[in-house]
């Protein structure tokens, strides 16, 4: 079964209810570190996503796993790629057992084609070649707890002088992109009118961003814990993965973000605007 939004404890409670129904004796969470939580299940052993391709993982779960064992999925949307490596091994997994719980805060990365990822997990992969399908869903149970995400815009006034400097450095990125990665240029100029955003910062109120180069205490995407508060987006990060996780982690919905008065600013926000969008029109179609 696959649960889209659920609290660590609520997590627990579907394990512990599964388990007690049909009689489980061990269970295997597969999860990345940062997503890690206490199961109450006695038997149970934590593997770390980025362990599961390690022989010395992989082998000896197909060794251990049999029909009493429940593999739960714990956050495991990490990338696109619906035939990663590390996908494939967790298939291995499921195709010896016969029980699964599949846990994630939000059903995409991206946008509904990443669900498929999931929806693959709770049907031994019977339909990996398929797209995304309502008619498909069907075949699987989903509890969903809709975590529908805000974004309110705060314009950020911006000098001439700061204005001027970011065209000429737009112009040496464009000049010079050469054969490399065209998102080199969003990312760089994204940086740059941080120095425009800094005017609205608020000493003491709670701030994400790309990294701290501007020594305000600011969080960033890097991080595995939250503090209960309400963060502003200073910067969004480049892969919306980052964000998903950020989302995930800190269980925030609602986000004033600042905007400077820079194309790169607009382009930002808008990307994420319209990622919400999907995000929102996925739970659509899996309710």
């Amino acid at each position: 079964m696959i649960f889209i939004g659920l609290t660590d404890p609520e997590k627990n409670t579907r394990i512990m209810n599964y388990c007690e129904s049909h009689a489980i004796d061990k269970v295997f969470i597969l999860s990345p570190k940062k997503f890690y939580f206490d199961c109450e299940f006695e038997n149970s052993e934590v593997i770390e996503y980025a362990d599961i391709i390690e022989y010395r993982y992989f082998y000896r779960l197909l060794q251990e796993i049999n029909s009493s064992t429940l593999i739960v999925i714990n956050e495991c949307l990490r990338t696109q790629n619906r035939y990663d490596l590390t996908y494939n091994c967790i298939r291995h997994f499921l195709n010896q057992a016969k029980h699964q719980l599949i846990f994630q805060w939000l059903p995409l990365i991206d946008d509904i084609q990443d669900f498929m990822i999931l929806f693959d997990f709770d049907t031994r992969s019977r339909w990996k070649r398929e797209k995304f399908d309502i008619d498909l869903l069907e075949n699987c149970r989903i509890e969903i707890q809709p975590k529908r995400i805000e974004l309110n815009r705060i314009d950020v006034t911006t000098d001439a002088t700061l204005k001027n400097a970011y065209q000429r450095e737009k112009t040496k990125l464009v000049d010079g992109i050469g054969i490399k990665d065209p998102h080199t240029i969003p990312r760089n100029l994204y940086l740059m009118s941080g120095k425009a955003r800094m005017q609205r910062v608020v000493i003491g109120e709670h701030y994400i961003g790309r990294n701290d180069r501007f020594k305000i205490g600011m969080q960033t995407y890097k991080e595995s814990a939250y503090q209960d508060t309400p963060y502003t987006v200073f910067e969004f990060p480049h892969n919306f993965i980052d964000f998903a996780d950020f989302v995930a982690l800190s269980k925030q919905t609602v986000f004033n973000v600042l905007v400077a008065g820079l194309k790169v600013d607009d382009w930002y926000f808008d990307r994420y605007n319209q990622w919400t969008k999907r995000l929102n029109d996925g739970y659509a179609n899996l309710s």
